[in-house]
């Protein structure tokens, strides 16, 4: 695999519509505000995209007005996204809900689809597999289901989104994952994806679970991108997101696992989503945020090997 030097191409995507937390809108500029370009060194901005308003539904079912601001919200940053993968750049997408990435990880299927490359694996750090369908989500929150989409089950809102971008569930690692509803579980065990909770992390150690990620997420050619949801790490450090579930990880497990992912040469894409000012303390949130951002973007250098694209 050839490789040559990418800078750092960092875009805003201001939506909240995914979830209940309006303020999850602002996460991009909160990140920023923490010292993101100082971290990231030489980079480009390309500014936020911002979806529009649009009035949720009560109950398990958002609205056809959320489902389809979502929809086109996501066909443009797809696009973006591909965008930036067509000028040989390293996207690093700040959220926003996690509901956005239907589009970057469609968009980076779609880019290896058109170089007859096999589907990248995918590296999810959350608290949850995000993998419901409409049938089976309690809630209704369309940022629990994206991933269900990509792996080419049908949920309505991401239809189109993930066309010509699906990915191989087998080439899925879950990494933190603790809160999983029941049928959600059994979709992941049926597409066939790792899950490894924080439990096993510590057992393990988290550079053994990091090295595991990338060799199953790998497998094929080396070529991957990562999800960084910032509710994988415990409420008690990082309590600026929608979604508090107690058992999280420690940040310095983290930032071991971020390390070593940060310096595999396959990465093709990085989100740092789930970030809600409204709800942060003191800003702790948003720098971790950016420190995340700069682990998995190579740390602090403004370029990096990556696989020519």
């Amino acid at each position: 695999m050839s490789t040559t030097l990418r800078i750092v191409e960092v875009l805003g995507a201001q939506l909240s519509l995914g979830g209940r937390c309006a303020g999850t809108a602002d996460g991009p500029r909160a990140i920023r505000a923490a010292g993101l370009s100082k971290r990231l060194g030489a980079m480009r901005d390309l500014g936020d995209l911002v979806a529009r308003d649009a009035a949720r539904l009560p109950g398990r079912d958002p609205g056809a007005a959320v489902c389809t601001e979502v929809e086109r919200f996501s066909l443009e940053l797809r696009a973006a996204v591909e965008a930036i993968l067509a000028r040989g750049a390293l996207p690093c997408i700040l959220g926003g809900d996690h509901s956005l990435g239907a589009a970057t990880q469609a968009a980076v299927g779609r880019v290896a689809r058109r170089r007859g490359w096999a589907p990248p694996g995918l590296i999810w750090i959350d608290a949850h597999t995000d993998s419901n369908t409409m049938a089976t989500t309690p809630s209704g929150n369309l940022h629990g289901m994206m991933l269900a989409a990509i792996h080419g089950l049908e949920v309505p809102p991401f239809r189109r989104v993930v066309e010509g971008g699906l990915r191989d569930p087998r080439r899925t690692v879950y990494v933190g994952a603790r809160d999983i509803d029941e049928e959600e579980r059994a979709i992941v065990e049926n597409l066939g994806c790792r899950v490894i909770t924080p439990e096993e992390i510590r057992q393990r150690g988290p550079l053994a679970v990091a090295e595991e990620a990338l060799v199953l997420a790998g497998a094929a050619d080396g070529r991957l991108s990562v999800s960084f949801d910032l509710d994988c790490l415990d409420p008690s450090i990082a309590p600026g997101v929608d979604c508090h579930v107690d058992g999280g990880l420690a940040w310095p497990e983290t930032a071991t696992m971020l390390t070593r992912i940060g310096q595999h040469a396959g990465v093709l894409a990085v989100e740092i989503v789930e970030v809600n000012p409204s709800m942060d303390r003191e800003g702790r949130t948003a720098r971790l945020a950016v420190e995340a951002a700069g682990l998995l973007c190579g740390c602090t250098a403004c370029a990096r090997l990556a696989p020519s694209i």
